[in-house]
């Protein structure tokens, strides 16, 4: 007997053909034929594609997005924050974000969704940095950089080798704990003057 389906076995089917062929393979015919179910199957769940691309994207920033962060606010230390922080970001889909990414150049709907994604992502950074004790100025250059380093990786190396990703991560959060170390009042003055660590 055929195990039936659900939404969630659609978003991981989508995700794998987004990892391996990119968006445009994927199509509601190409997503029946991955999961040996009919288009009826399909459109039970979702009445249409761009149903299924909003829910889509829903799954994608709750998935990688708001449960990863969660996860990391369980934890105790920075140092513990830090390191599950890289960690997560080495598990991510990096083929599929990258689809995503080209998509969104394209289809409106995604492009809302991945800037959406990029916000949160950012957002939750510097909230983070911030418990760390960095200015919001500081927090924010720092989470522009974890964050558009994790989205340019994506696209430059196809596939992203987890180790690039957590070497450069890595060298962010040590320029993270040199600000931190820096006397306070060096730190104003290097922020008056626009200068770095």
């Amino acid at each position: 007997m055929a195990v039936r389906k659900g939404p969630r076995d659609f978003f991981v089917a989508a995700f794998e053909i987004l990892e391996s062929d990119g968006f445009p393979a994927l199509t509601a015919a190409g997503l029946c034929d991955r999961m040996s179910v009919t288009r009826g199957s399909f459109y039970h769940h979702f009445g249409s594609f761009d149903a299924f691309v909003e829910s889509l994207m829903r799954y994608w920033e709750e998935r990688y997005t708001a449960d990863p962060f969660a996860l990391v606010e369980t934890l105790e230390t920075d140092e513990a924050r830090r390191a599950e922080q890289i960690l997560l970001a080495q598990a991510l889909p990096h083929g599929a974000e990258a689809a995503i990414r080209v998509w969104s150049t394209v289809n409106p709907q995604v492009a809302s969704a991945q800037r959406h994604v990029d916000q949160r992502r950012l957002q939750t950074t510097v909230n983070l940095l911030r418990r760390q004790g960095l200015s919001q100025t500081d927090a924010q250059t720092y989470a522009d950089l974890a964050v558009s380093s994790l989205a340019g990786l994506q696209l430059m190396r196809r596939p992203l080798d987890g180790d690039v990703l957590r070497r450069v991560l890595s060298e962010i959060h040590s320029q993270v704990e040199g600000r931190r170390a820096m006397p306070s009042d060096l730190r104003r003055a290097r922020a008056h003057r626009g200068g770095s660590t």
